[in-house]
Order: C-alpha cells, then structure tokens, then sequence
C-alpha cells in the first residue's frame, strides 16, 4: 500500500485480559492523538468497530467489553486500536488461508 501512496493506520493490538489503564498507556504511545478506531482483532463487515473520540471514552469503552466479554467468553478478548485517517472510505474484501490472501471484491 505504501508503494501506491494508500497511507496505513499506525496499529496496536491489545488483550482486554492486561488491566485497562495498561492497554490506554501501551496504545497512547504508538498513536498520539484520537479520534482513534477501535475494533475486535476478529470479525467482518464492521461489526463491533467503533471510532472513540477521547481517552475517557477509550477507558469507558474498554469496561463495557471487559464485562461483556466475561459473560461471553467465545468473544475474543484481542483488540485492535488505529490511527484514525480521515478521508475516502474504501473497502476490501478478501481471505487469508494459511498466509496466503485471496482477493473478493472491491
């Protein structure tokens, strides 16, 4: 994506099993400033993505998964955390099979 100039979201991934205000830390080093885009490390279509707009909000929001998560526990506890890129929104669709990506559509 950086050879075609498509600029990439700095990522952190994350456990909702480390404290909270370990995972606010960890993330606050590698972006900077929010809004931030929060999403579950597994999934499709956007399903549980949210874009949090402050720290109190990230914190808030961590809560609510660390309990829902515990009451269900086939809910992946891994997280992403990105850089926020204002913009075009575009999307890809594709499957990653033993390392190998196949493309779907776009």
């Amino acid at each position: 994506m950086l050879k075609n100039k498509i600029r990439t979201p700095i990522t952190a991934e994350f456990s909702l099993k480390s404290p909270i205000k370990v995972i606010i830390n960890s993330v606050s080093k590698l972006i900077k400033t929010y809004p931030i885009v929060l999403k579950p490390f597994v999934g499709y279509g956007g399903v549980g993505v949210q874009i949090i707009s402050n720290k109190n909000e990230f914190e808030k929001t961590l809560k609510e998964y660390a309990v829902f998560q515990k009451t269900h526990p086939t809910m992946s506890a891994k997280f992403l955390a990105q850089e926020y890129i204002d913009g075009e929104e575009g999307y890809l669709d594709f499957y990653s099979i033993n390392g190998k990506h196949l493309f779907t559509d776009a």
